[in-house]
């Protein structure tokens, strides 16, 4: 591999760290969204979780066409290849988790506040999912072969968190609000922990 290819590699793994930071900060600041209860600071988070929704397009946009112009020019083959493939996917599964983040800022919004007493036990999930991100990036990025396992820990308890809300659900013929606000947003943590599952298994 030429010291050009070497250098653009580089820079498209640097550009996938920064999406993915902004990724970390959208499901940080959702996660908040379950413990601050007054009006204008809920309509921060939500204006800069939207922001950093934007971003992290414009950036996804940016790292797809820099990945493809390298295929062009350099034609990798192998190893090369794999991890120029590794890098697509991993820009993807870290795209969609900052759009299940929306879709859970869209539950807070019009089903049922995340800071309401009754979707209380949604902290412990979100902080789950949290982790498993964390440490999804930590095993992506610095070879950490511990944190694999950890994400996958914790696929394994969300899951269960999940099926068990579903079964819940099964057992009622009408459901509150906050109810369905529960499910909405354990499926999109559960598709978020996923995601986190695949990015850390390319460290493997």
């Amino acid at each position: 591999m030429s010291a050009s290819s070497l250098e653009t590699l580089q820079r498209i793994e640097d550009k996938l760290k920064e999406a993915y930071l902004i990724t970390l900060r959208i499901l940080s600041k959702t996660r908040e969204l379950t413990e601050v209860e007054s009006s204008e600071p809920r309509e921060r988070l939500n204006v800069e979780i939207e922001e950093n929704v934007v971003l992290l397009d414009i950036l996804k946009r940016e790292i797809a066409e820099a990945i493809l112009i390298y295929i062009i020019r350099y034609q990798p083959l192998g190893r090369d290849f794999r991890k120029v493939q590794a890098f697509l996917d991993v820009l993807y599964d870290v795209y969609r988790i900052g759009r299940y983040c929306r879709e859970i800022v869209l539950v807070d919004r019009y089903v049922k506040r995340l800071s309401d007493e009754s979707l209380k036990d949604l902290r412990k999930p979100l902080e789950l999912a949290n982790k498993a991100c964390e440490s999804a990036y930590h095993a992506l990025f610095e070879e950490c072969r511990q944190c694999l396992k950890q994400v996958q820990e914790i696929d394994e308890v969300v899951d269960d968190l999940y099926l068990s809300c579903l079964k819940e659900m099964g057992k009622e013929d009408v459901l509150p609000s906050f109810a369905v606000a529960r499910v909405l947003v354990l499926r999109h943590i559960e598709r978020i922990v996923d995601h986190a599952v695949n990015i850390a298994s390319y460290s493997d």
